[in-house]
């Protein structure tokens, strides 16, 4: 694990990469570290997401193609910036399914290149996604094989690291902990260092690449015991998409 500064995430992150982001909708999204790439010359990114919001809309501009189970605002409302990019065109969006997102990435964590599963065998999204198709088993029956990913980088906001680099995610973790093993690059922003339990730690040191420390660094979404999301914020950037 290196700690780093917020503006060394430029040097870090290279354009036409595949990004997996953590968080989900308007918590626990790595704002600060998506307001550096914003503000960066990088470009050609793949996002590879659970549920996006603000973050998947700063980042359309910088993007060529979107994985995610969905993009808004949940109760506040839908995501115009990324609706207008997919389709006019500009953007590529592959529907996921949450269990798609997370199979992808668990086989990327047990180093496998696949993983079955029976539970969207019947459903248009194989038609429609390409990481998973249909195949037949030892025994005959039909299963879905949901293929491996593994994220050049992925951008994990959580609240609190110890000195060593391990990570607490004080809430259910969306995946993160699947996410941080199975890609490339783990890239950490937290509120502050502290002491964590070893039976608290969520992601070890091993699986973190590198870690800044930036309060308030999920605003305007929230960071559970730290901060609510920002609503009012939230609403002023919808409007102004």
């Amino acid at each position: 694990m290196k700690r780093i500064e917020l503006s060394e995430i430029k040097e870090i992150i290279k354009s036409n990469s595949t990004i997996a982001i953590g968080g989900f909708t308007i918590n626990r999204k790595p704002m600060a570290i998506i307001n550096e790439i914003v503000n960066s010359e990088i470009k050609d990114l793949h996002l590879y997401l659970l549920a996006g919001a603000i973050d998947v809309d700063k980042l359309v501009g910088k993007t060529n193609k979107i994985s995610a189970a969905y993009v808004g605002y949940e109760g506040l409302g839908l995501s115009n910036a990324t609706r207008n990019a997919v389709e006019t065109g500009r953007v590529i969006f592959e529907d996921l399914t949450e269990i798609l997102y997370y199979y992808r990435l668990k086989a990327g964590s047990k180093e496998v290149p696949y993983l079955l599963t029976e539970s969207i065998v019947n459903t248009d999204i194989i038609n429609i996604n390409s990481g998973c198709s249909l195949i037949k088993d030892n025994f005959g029956k039909t299963k879905c094989k949901i293929e491996v990913i593994n994220p050049d980088f992925c951008l994990i906001h959580a609240q609190k690291a110890d000195k060593e680099g391990n990570i607490l995610i004080d809430e259910p973790d969306f995946c993160e902990k699947e996410m941080a093993k199975a890609s490339k690059i783990s890239i950490f922003s937290v509120e502050e260092i502290g002491k964590i339990a070893k039976e608290k730690i969520t992601i070890p040191k091993e699986d973190v690449d590198y870690l800044i420390i930036s309060k308030n660094g999920a605003s305007p979404t929230g960071c559970k015991n730290y901060y609510l999301p920002n609503i009012n914020k939230i609403i002023k950037f919808i409007e102004n998409e």
